[in-house]
């Protein structure tokens, strides 16, 4: 029987990850950090004055974070004229789960795909891969604390909508 106040909903098949977020560190001092040694999901922003700018979210899986920021330091970050920070984001998965390539790869699209940097190229024009939760804690910059995939965003309306 249904009532008014029942929530009847099918709930998709999702993995949940966690990132623990540090910084912010200028990014030219950044690959110092113990942090720039691991992989990952990295957010670069611009400062000028009392305003940040979200500019861009990546991942690291086969390499650093210090040698990826090297990358961007060629390709782009020297056209950008404000201070530049970074914050590194450790990915976690619940116990006995294995973090792989695709699931960082995953995790950014998903991100990009909320956020929406100016500076990301790929996926802001959707998602189309497994159903997850993100769950930002630390030192996440202006990144939602917790972000998800548009089926799990339906689920979540639906509830805060029965409560």
């Amino acid at each position: 029987m249904t009532t008014k106040n029942s929530l009847h909903y099918t709930v998709p098949k999702m993995e949940w990850f966690k990132i623990d977020w540090k910084g912010p560190y200028p990014i030219d001092t950044a690959k110092t950090k113990p942090e720039a040694v691991g992989f990952g999901i990295y957010a670069i922003y611009e400062v000028k004055g009392k305003n940040t700018k979200f500019l861009y979210i990546g991942e690291t899986y086969w390499q650093a974070f210090g040698k990826r920021l090297q990358q961007h330091k060629r390709d782009w970050l020297h056209r950008v004229n404000g201070r530049l920070v970074i914050h590194f984001g450790v990915v976690g998965l619940p116990e006995g789960k294995r973090i792989s390539h695709e699931k960082v790869l995953d995790v950014e699209s998903v991100l990009i795909h909320v956020h929406m940097p100016p500076f990301n190229t790929v996926s802001k024009h959707g998602y189309s891969g497994r159903d997850i939760m993100i769950c930002n804690l630390g030192k996440a910059g202006t990144i939602e604390r917790l972000v998800c995939t548009k089926e799990l965003r339906a689920l979540l309306k639906a509830i805060k909508t029965a409560i």
